[in-house]
């Protein structure tokens, strides 16, 4: 009769697995949430440009 994978008990190699704290994020309210962080500072340093779509052959030759 065969015995399934499973079906012994394993040996205990005295491993124990440290318990740590939960993580929590807390949540923002509502008005900031809706109207954004008062104290917000802007670091960047230049307005978003989208970049000009050449063709293949004008970026090839620099026409």
């Amino acid at each position: 009769m065969c015995i399934p994978h499973g079906g012994v008990g394993g040996k205990s190699n005295g491993f124990v697995k440290e318990e740590k704290p939960k993580k929590h994020i807390t949540g923002v309210s509502q008005s900031e949430f809706e109207k954004g962080d008062p104290d917000f500072i802007d670091e960047r340093t230049s307005e978003y440009e989208p970049k000009k779509k050449e063709s293949f052959f004008s970026s090839l030759f620099g026409v």
